[in-house]
């Protein structure tokens, strides 16, 4: 288990390999939870010539630093750079700017919460640091976030606003859409949904099922330090008041468990109630929630590590005073209950 990493030196020399593997991935998926247009004019969106126009460079990594990225919040390019380890990085990407009365800058940006506090995403103005990443993102790894800072202090004055990445064996990290001026409001995102995915079988004992026909929907949220990554398969859970349940999972993948409040959410920010992802591929995973109010619904996710991993699994739902798991169907694929 990972957590045998905070023991001794030689415990983690000899589970360094291994262990490796369960960290939290340096690079966001082949997907982001959401895109829109952002509603507004867009100063620079990264479409043209890298550095655009009128932008610096500053390099001290010539191999690990900003480029143009088709990982964009919007239009069809960003920038991006890349992690390294034992080389330390401090990379710049600025312009020049006369600030007038009412502007504000905007930005996009998408890293990873627990990589930045090696490699870290941060804006200056005129070398006053206004935006930090690692102290100021919003708790999920690899989303896009929208970020607004007030220039009222330097209306008047020509500044540079710098973007600077620096550190040594963070991860990767993005910014895109930047504009200066007034803020118009972009339309929400559209919901993230699995709902249409549950189907009426109830039961508890033994489920049967394989994610590989499944989707990912359920990345990274604010409960679990790791990204999950792999395909994933749903269950709704109805509780009684005062009820309980235990699901014990052994995954063929490198399994993950999710107890979540709700089956759609705006951006993939779903009400995170219970996780678990705390052994290796074959081991089993257990997750336990209690209902400590009236009766409720909540959704259980057996999910997985690692890019679009996937596998069978067999899951024991156990229950003594009434919950009760309704099984999913995975893109189409209606899959047996035993009890």
């Amino acid at each position: 288990m990972r957590k045998l990493l905070l023991l001794t030196a030689l415990i983690a020399m000899i589970a360094t390999g291994a262990m490796a593997a369960k960290l939290p991935s340096k690079s966001a998926p082949a997907f982001t939870a959401y895109h829109h247009d952002m509603g507004r004019s867009i100063t620079e969106g990264f479409e043209g010539a890298f550095p655009p126009a009128g932008w610096y460079q500053g390099i001290t990594n010539p191999s690990y630093t900003w480029y143009q990225s088709s990982n964009a919040f919007e239009g069809v390019y960003g920038a991006q750079i890349g992690w390294q380890t034992g080389s330390p990085q401090d990379e710049v990407l600025s312009f020049d700017y006369l600030v007038e009365p009412g502007d504000d800058l905007f930005f996009a940006t998408m890293g990873s919460t627990y990589w930045s506090a090696f490699g870290n995403f941060t804006v200056e103005v005129d070398g006053l640091e206004v935006y930090n990443y690692n102290l100021g993102n919003g708790g999920v790894s690899w989303l896009w976030e929208e970020v607004q800072i007030d220039l009222e202090g330097s209306v008047g004055s020509i500044v540079n606003i710098a973007f600077r990445y620096a550190g040594d064996d963070g991860a990767d990290h993005h910014f895109d859409a930047i504009q200066i001026g007034t803020y118009t409001p972009p339309p929400p995102p559209p919901p993230i949904s699995f709902c249409a995915n549950l189907i009426d079988v109830e039961g508890t004992g033994m489920f049967y099922g394989d994610t590989c026909d499944g989707v990912n929907l359920v990345s990274t949220l604010g409960c679990q330090t790791y990204t999950e990554n792999g395909l994933e398969d749903y269950y709704e859970v109805f509780m009684p008041a005062g009820s309980t349940f235990t699901a014990t999972v052994t995954n063929t993948a490198d399994g993950a468990l999710w107890v979540l409040a709700e089956c759609e959410a705006e951006a993939a920010a779903f009400t995170c109630l219970a996780t678990a992802d705390d052994t290796f591929t074959g081991d089993p995973e257990v997750v336990s929630y209690t209902n400590t109010g009236g009766d409720m619904v909540v959704f259980l996710v057996v999910d997985s590590w690692g890019t679009a991993s996937c596998g069978t699994y067999e899951m024991l739902f156990e229950s003594p005073d009434g919950a009760v798991a309704n099984q999913d169907m995975s893109m189409g694929s209606v899959k047996s209950l035993f009890r």
